[in-house]
């Protein structure tokens, strides 16, 4: 009995229970400190993410916004695998790689689960990945559809002047994918309404007879006579600037110098004009000339051209008339030709001579506007070789960028 009432040692159990309770306790926190530092470490690696997946959204729309895709071509990777890091150049349209690696830099690129993988079908080693397409056919769809949108093309396609850009990013296995509906902006041009804009000009025909040249109102396309404006620089005779009979103009007021302001548009307005004609494939580079009389709206050639035609060539329509802008070069028009729209001569060269000449049976119903000192001549066989048509030029709209779509952005779920 005196051995059962010893109470020497309850210390110690008492000791190695609560240590154990304590231990426990310990265990339980450190496991829970854990899991916050996982989470942490989850939640920063999915607004990395973010933010990577939202640069190369935006560095996406710049692009787009620099050169609307409007047609099929070119080098653009948006119809096929998109673009990433390891295709972007500086010429294809795709953000530029360089500018997200500084902006964005990311580490290692660990190996992910194949669980981490994009809805359209991108690697999970890239960083990023971009793509273009053309919003549902029929347009005016704010809401993104992933299995619809995935089949579109890389262009506008249905001419609605808008576009679905979307983007992926991975890091540290975490995957993010934004959308948003970019619009095309566009202003009007603000080109002078004239039967014919130069320095000079003067008719032909052979000196024969005083038949109608040109013919300032046309019933069918327009209705509203012209203005022919001539600045007459260098001339000490309007009869001299102005060369023409009585009779061979019809329908169009011819008014005294000084004329329409040189240059027509300004450097800022003919690189809009340029960026357009690269994005409908329209455009010549510096050598690089026409064969024939294209056609499109518009056509920026920088030559220097001799863009021609003949025979019985046509250039646009009566339905779709063109917008034709030569930098440096000239115009002519002879045998049976035609040609619908505006033709600008920027006269580049310098030239006080002969710009445009519009000659034989040819017919040019639209406009002409020539800078400089240049002028132009036209007539030669009794024919109607000039109508007014000012609708390309009235109609014509300058690219002023694109900008993502109010309430189109989107974080989209991981099967999108």
């Amino acid at each position: 009995m005196t051995t059962s009432r010893n109470e020497q040692g309850f210390a110690l159990v008492a000791a190695i229970v609560l240590l154990t309770v304590i231990m426990g306790l310990g265990l339980g926190l450190l496991l829970f400190t854990d899991n916050q530092q996982k989470a942490s470490a989850r939640e920063q690696a999915s607004e990395s993410a973010f933010n990577v997946a939202e640069a190369a959204l935006n560095a996406q729309i710049t692009q787009v916004s620099r050169a609307w895709p409007g047609t099929k071509g070119g080098e653009q990777p948006y119809e096929k695998e998109g673009c990433t890091a390891a295709n972007s150049t500086t010429t294809n349209g795709c953000p530029s790689a360089e500018s997200m690696k500084v902006g964005y830099p990311i580490g290692s690129k660990a190996a992910c689960p194949a669980s981490v993988k994009d809805a359209w079908g991108a690697a999970s080693t890239n960083q990023w990945v971009t793509y273009v397409r053309d919003d549902k056919p029929g347009g005016n769809v704010s809401f993104f559809n992933s299995s619809v949108e995935k089949e579109q093309v890389g262009y506008d396609e249905n001419t609605d002047n808008k576009l679905w850009v979307r983007s992926v990013a991975i890091v540290q296995c975490r995957l993010v994918s934004l959308a948003a509906l970019v619009s095309r902006q566009e202003i009007s041009a603000n080109f002078p309404h004239t039967v014919m804009s130069g320095n000079w000009f003067r008719t032909g025909n052979n000196g024969k007879g005083s038949e109608v040249i040109v013919e300032g109102k046309n019933p069918e396309q327009s209705g509203v006579p012209g203005e022919i404006r001539m600045r007459c620089v260098g001339f000490t005779e309007v009869s001299k600037c102005e060369e023409y009979r009585e009779g061979q103009i019809a329908n169009a007021k011819v008014n005294p110098p000084p004329g329409a302001p040189t240059p027509t548009l300004s450097t800022t307005q003919l690189a809009a004009f340029k960026q357009m004609a690269e994005s409908e494939k329209t455009y010549y580079g510096p050598g690089n000339c026409p064969t024939g009389l294209p056609s499109g709206k518009p056509v920026f050639i920088e030559g220097p051209c001799t863009v021609s035609g003949g025979k019985k060539e046509v250039g646009n329509s009566q339905e779709s008339p063109g917008f034709l802008v030569l930098v440096n070069g000239t115009f002519e028009l002879g045998g049976q030709a035609e040609f619908w729209g505006t033709v600008y001569l920027v006269n580049a060269q310098e030239s006080s001579g002969v710009v445009v000449n519009i000659g034989g049976n040819s017919n040019l119903r639209g406009e002409i506007v020539v800078d400089g000192n240049g002028g132009m001549e036209v007539g030669e066989n009794h024919q109607r070789n000039v109508e007014y048509d000012p609708r390309s030029a009235a109609e014509l709209k300058i690219y002023a960028g694109a900008t993502p779509t109010r309430n189109s952005f989107r974080v989209l779920t991981a099967n999108e």
